[in-house]
């Protein structure tokens, strides 16, 4: 064991350092189980503060869990000369100050390490070697002796975003077996037997959550009122700290939560199933048999040509049917498909429709679409929709109807049919309803997902009479490298907006004099006003810098007071001119001369109220991607786990659509829209969720809100501001968070665009897997009044 540095009451040492990994332990022998924090210092400056709250195998007198790894930033170690550790505000200075350039050690070091589990299947972290940062690390995971998970650190990292060498992130699904509901203690080893910072995993997991086991064992727990309250913290409990698996475990997943809901023997319908064929006796054959084996059976079958519908739909009509539901021929409806979705309908909802999964090579369930509400936008980029779905016979009249005045009496293929009910569904402002549960199985020649389907030349027409239809001049065009997906170009005004570009900085020169040449010499629009508000810059080069631009005719507002982000903005919005206001960090950069016009395309379209833009990191990575609400009672980031010319989860890194909120970093509205809703709030929410708080507040107002993934910028996220390290700043972030929660608490576990069963917790991140609790099992309609 290490010697021990001791002063009073408190021990620690630094270890080492490992690349750029600091890592090490404090404890206090009096109190084991509390968790110091440590404060690091670089040259004797405050640079990073952790919890002593990780595995360290080399701790005597405690539960070995008081270690502590940080990284540092390779620009803080650049020069640097010294790295001291202390237990935050106490003088207890711990062992093993570092002196700067390390020596070459004589053995070998430990991998650079993390791994994160939060309860569920699904464990994320990185490892790289600290001697040969190259080299990829394989990660083992261990019970006991038994090998259950090996898995090689060879992916991009969020976490790793400023290293030069940055593949070295793992993903690995946990076995069904271990969630048991016994309590597994699982080792996580670099391939030189060296514990991952993080190591021991302490599992203990229930597929259906704590809910579900209390009140499944109800009678050995308490009487009712007990039983009821303790189910009522474990649900809130699980909603804050929610668990996750795999899509890995779909099969296991889907058994546990999709069974189906008690047949309503008094149910009544004439609901009719319009089987959709290329002529292939067989694959007809699978969709009928399916139609045969409901619980609840249908009025009438017809089996009609993919390029021609309407004979079909009309025979459908003539029998009395008052809805369809449409089936592709090969795909099969689950037997309790047609009891599920007739109920849906209703005066108020038009349409309807459910999930969906694909049969495996065995039968096996695989690759679940499991959907946001109904999406015009995303629509347009691919239909997940219609799998799944029941129409109303009134709605696909109107639609026929809709077709037939632009086309005449041309047969209506299936896809053009689609564009009519899309159509009418937006002009007639209908409510369109979402079945968050599976209920229709694609077959097994089906792409997966659909960034994976072929050219549709029928679907092409379909949506380009559908935007035009929409807007007059709109078009559509293939998403490049995805022809299965498009993209619509929306028209722009002949006299482009003027916009006011509202650019914060303090200092940091170098930052914004990237950003600031990119919009004013790599934009192509011509109608710009450039608002720079100075946050108190008192550096010699930001100020020469801030001079010149005032000389270029870009507005610089002084703003001499405490950094509030929110207040910022608003100060630099009672001033613009512009018709739009768009708000943009001083970290980004400018990749594309398109960015700004094709944020105005969707800016000016009727009921859109914000647009957001997609973000990458400098590695190539998907910093922002939209965001959704709802993470462990938060909001997170979409496709951090993603790189930029990934498809995404169901293609949605390649498709724009509608979100609940974007960032700020990069987000357009009008100017008008902004100063009724009074801006950001500069009281609540001073530093951050200021902008998901707007963009809730304005969604709430029947706007929506744009997610374009055709304008790609990089932000180099917190380079400016820095993260919230000290106590002040984490005190502030945790006033934020609580904020968030009591202002949002009917909204934030509930975001209708993205889907209940997807994975709510942050080290899982959005769409990486599928959620693990009992309230799933609850499902509930989400209802999209358009």
């Amino acid at each position: 064991m290490n010697d021990l540095t001791t002063t009073g009451l408190i021990c620690g040492q630094i270890t080492g350092l490992y690349g750029d990994v600091l890592q090490g332990w404090a404890l206090n022998p009096a109190k084991p189980d509390m968790r110091l924090v440590v404060e690091i210092y670089i040259d004797g400056s405050s640079v990073a503060f952790a919890k002593a709250s990780e595995f360290h195998s080399n701790v005597a007198a405690s539960d070995d869990f008081n270690g502590f790894a940080v990284q540092l930033r390779e620009s803080w170690l650049a020069g640097a000369r010294t790295i001291s550790a202390r237990v935050a505000n106490q003088e207890n200075w711990l062992d093993g100050t570092i002196q700067l350039p390390t020596p070459s050690p004589s053995e070998p070091a430990p991998a650079a390490s993390q791994v994160w589990d939060t309860g569920g299947l699904k464990v994320s972290g990185w490892a790289f070697d600290a001697n040969d940062p190259n080299r990829t690390v394989t990660v083992t995971v261990r019970k006991g002796t038994e090998v259950v998970a090996t898995v090689a650190a060879d992916r991009l990292h969020h976490a790793l975003t400023y290293k030069a060498s940055r593949k070295h992130g793992f993903e690995l699904d946990l076995p069904w077996a271990l969630a048991d509901g016994q309590v597994h203690s699982l080792e996580v080893l670099d391939d030189m037997g060296q514990p991952l910072s993080g190591s021991p995993l302490t599992l203990c997991c229930w597929p259906e959550g704590v809910e579900a086991l209390l009140r499944n064992n109800a009678n050995s727990v308490g009487d009712e009122a007990q039983v009821e309250l303790l189910a009522k913290v474990a649900r809130h409990q699980e909603l804050l700290l929610p668990k996750s698996a795999g899509f890995h475990h779909y099969a296991e997943w889907f058994e546990v939560f999709q069974k189906p809901g008690p047949f309503n023997p008094a149910l009544k319908s004439t609901c009719g199933v319009l089987i959709i064929s290329e002529g292939d006796a067989r694959m007809d054959a699978i969709s009928q048999l399916s139609v045969a084996q409901q619980r609840y059976p249908a009025a009438a079958i017809e089996v009609v040509s993919s390029s021609d519908v309407n004979p079909g739909l009309r025979r459908l009509f003539e029998h009395g049917c008052d809805s369809v539901v449409p089936l592709t021929s090969g795909d099969r409806l689950s037997p309790h498909a047609l009891d599920h979705l007739i109920p849906l309908l209703d005066n108020d909802t038009a349409w309807a429709f459910g999930d969906c999964d694909c049969d495996g090579p065995a039968g096996e369930r695989s690759s679940p679409w499991l959907k946001p509400v109904w999406d015009i936008d995303l629509f347009i980029g691919a239909d997940i929709f219609s799998q799944g779905s029941i129409f109303a016979t009134r709605i696909l009249k109107r639609a026929v109807e809709t077709i037939q005045i632009d086309s005449g009496s041309r047969p209506v293929d299936w896809h053009m049919l689609l564009a009519g009910v899309a159509l009418t569904t937006e002009h007639a402002e209908m409510t369109v309803t979402h079945l968050p549960k599976v209920i229709y199985h694609r077959h097994a020649s089906r792409p997966t997902s659909p960034a994976d389907a072929s050219r549709c030349e029928e679907r092409e027409a379909a949506m380009a009479w559908l935007v035009n239809s929409l807007a007059a001049g709109a078009s559509i065009e293939p998403v490049a490298g995805f022809p299965g997906l498009l993209r619509a170009r929306w028209p722009l005004p002949e006299v482009l907006p003027k916009v006011s570009i509202i650019i914060p900085t303090r200092d940091q020169a170098k930052l914004l004099r990237t950003c600031v040449e990119g919009v004013l010499t790599g934009t192509d629009y011509p109608n710009m006003e450039v608002i720079i508000v100075d946050n108190d810059s008192s550096d010699p080069e930001t100020l020469a810098y801030l001079t010149e631009l005032a000389e270029r005719s870009v507005v610089v507002l002084p703003h001499p007071y405490p950094f509030n982000y929110a207040a910022v903005n608003n100060r630099a919005a009672q001033i613009a001119s512009g018709e739009f206001i768009c708000l943009l960090n001083n970290d980004i950069e400018i990749i594309d001369k398109q960015w700004l016009k094709n944020m105005v395309r969707h800016a000016v379209r009727s009921q859109v109220g914000v647009v957001g833009a997609k973000l990458i990191w400098s590695n190539g990575m998907v910093q922002h991607g939209g965001v959704v609400v709802g993470l462990n009672g938060l909001a997170a980031h979409i496709g951090n786990n993603w790189q930029d010319e990934d498809q995404g989860y169901l293609g949605l890194n390649q498709l724009t659509h509608q979100r609940s909120a974007v960032t700020a970093a990069c987000l357009l509205l009008s100017t008008s829209l902004y100063r009724s809703e009074q801006g950001m709030n500069e009281h609540l929410f001073p530093i951050a969720f200021n902008d998901v708080d707007l963009c809730l507040r304005i969604r709430d107002k029947g706007h929506r809100l744009i997610w374009c993934s055709s304008t790609r910028l990089i932000h180099a996220e917190s380079a400016s501001r820095g993260k919230d390290h000290t106590p002040e700043k984490k005190n502030r972030a945790r006033r934020e968070r609580l904020n968030l929660i009591v202002q949002w608490s009917h909204f934030v576990f509930s975001d209708p665009f993205y889907h209940p069963l997807l994975s709510g917790d942050y080290s899982t991140g959005p769409y990486n897997g599928l959620k693990l609790s009992t309230g799933i099992n609850e499902f509930k309609l989400r209802k999209t009044d358009v």
